[in-house]
């Protein structure tokens, strides 16, 4: 798996534009809910609830609904990070069905 290290190095590469302890903290949420690997498809529902751990880390008490009431434009950098993660061929672990 990838660890926090490795998503950080991976967003500056991409051009996300933060420093490295904000990223630090997006890629600590998102490893907290889900392990990061090699790239597999979401789900929508998958999707969002990795979006809601991005989310949370400016929002910590954001739920679901919060994540689906919010206007798109406000999402965007939440999809642009886990999209960025894609093209470099990562991606959190879909759970097991």
């Amino acid at each position: 798996m990838v660890g926090v290290d490795d998503l950080v190095r991976v967003w500056t590469l991409t051009g996300t534009p933060m420093g490295a302890e904000r990223l630090g903290r997006y890629a600590r949420a998102l490893v907290a809910e889900r392990p990061v690997g090699p790239y597999r498809a979401l789900d929508d529902d998958q999707e969002d609830l990795a979006i809601l751990s991005l989310v949370r880390v400016d929002r910590p008490h954001a739920t679901i609904e919060d994540l689906h009431q919010m206007p798109p434009l406000a999402l965007s950098g939440y999809h642009q990070m886990i999209h960025d993660l894609a093209r470099e061929g990562l991606g959190p672990v879909p759970a097991a069905r």
